[in-house]
């Protein structure tokens, strides 16, 4: 059924758009690491899937053998990237992708060439074998040990004895039997697609939420985690930190007139004279004009300014920069990392009405 195929296809959409926002859109998200690896291979198998019920929906509504060739290959490669996912997160060779690209490349040439139930047929055997494939590797430490991987290994495991049993009722009986019809026909095939999906998609959302990030150094994600993890270490002996929110509001006006390499200078200088007028503190740039500094709050703080602002104006003859830019400055009290997490998720950093209070 046409419309079957089509609630199949938004379910399919549906489960992409959130595991992509739930697996990588929390507090304290950076990119890089092994989450982003799951959200990577994950969310492009959640998307191949989509385009597999487009495909599906085209194809019985009159798409012919090019729409039944773009639905076995995004079949077969949804079901592939889970496996190579898996792969990935195990840190087993990197063969997976380029594997399933190949298979899924190779399905879609075999539909051109063959009847269309014989495609159908090697297709599923395609989808039986990734399952198992997928299902092992989901099995296989360390993610097996994670919350979620259980679900996934389920969902593969039930995917893949689906599949295997229309192999073997399309040996016995055919695929124009009453049996093939009744338990195994593209309507009930589509049913478990997209069990299927949600299943692969609420077991990678929890998977996901246990794996760690590991951004590069020198990115605003690696700033970011420096600065949470220099939260928790100061919070385990004070009650509450504070957090000194420094900006250029030039800063966009000399990128513009100059380059952002010597904004970024800019900033690296500003960050400079943050951590000698507060030695024990430590600071970050976590957003394009502005830079951060976490300390325990025993300097008086028009001193602070008064010293930061001095030591940028030394540093301005150092990186060949004429005038010295104004700054502005914040500061607020946090008692926990999500009060730290808050003034660093909005791109301008600018403080919304929940944010941590200012001293």
């Amino acid at each position: 059924m046409v419309v079957l195929d089509l609630l199949a296809a938004i379910a399919a959409a549906a489960v992409a758009g959130a595991a992509l926002f739930l697996a990588h859109g929390r507090h304290g998200d950076d990119r890089g690491g092994p989450r982003a690896e799951l959200v990577r291979y994950m969310g492009v198998a959640a998307l191949a899937a989509l385009a597999c019920s487009v495909a599906n929906v085209a194809e019985i509504a009159g798409g012919g053998e090019f729409a039944a060739a773009v639905g076995n290959c995004t079949n077969v490669v949804a079901a592939g990237l889970a496996w190579a996912g898996a792969r990935r997160l195990n840190a087993r060779r990197a063969i997976g992708a380029a594997t399933t690209g190949a298979v899924g490349i190779l399905m879609l040439a075999v539909t051109f060439v063959v009847p269309l139930d014989d495609a159908t047929l090697l297709k599923t055997a395609g989808l039986a074998v990734f399952a198992v494939l997928g299902a092992v590797e989901f099995g296989r430490r360390p993610v097996s040990e994670l919350p979620g991987s259980r679900l996934l290994l389920l969902t593969l495991i039930a995917y893949g004895a689906y599949n295997l049993y229309r192999l073997l009722v399309a040996a016995a009986t055919g695929m124009s039997s009453v049996l093939w019809q009744h338990t195994a026909s593209t309507q009930i095939t589509t049913i478990v697609s997209a069990l299927a999906i949600v299943g692969m998609g609420f077991g990678a959302v929890r998977l996901g939420r246990r794996l760690d990030d590991d951004p590069a150094p020198g990115t605003r994600a690696h700033d970011r985690r420096n600065l949470r993890c220099a939260a928790e270490d100061l919070l385990a002996s004070h009650r509450q930190l504070h957090v000194l929110v420094m900006r250029v509001p030039e800063i966009d006006l000399i990128r513009t007139a100059h380059n952002s390499a010597r904004a970024e200078e800019m900033l690296t200088a500003l960050m400079d004279a943050a951590r000698q007028a507060l030695p024990h503190a430590h600071a970050g740039v976590p957003a394009r004009d502005t830079v951060i500094a976490i300390h325990a709050g025993t300097i008086p703080l028009s001193d602070i300014e008064r010293d930061v602002r001095r030591i940028f104006a030394d540093q301005m003859p150092l990186i060949d920069y004429t005038d010295t830019p104004d700054l502005s400055f914040e500061h607020h009290t946090a008692h926990d990392v999500h009060d730290v997490s808050l003034l660093m998720e909005s791109r301008r950093l600018r403080p919304s009405p929940g944010a941590v209070p200012r001293l």
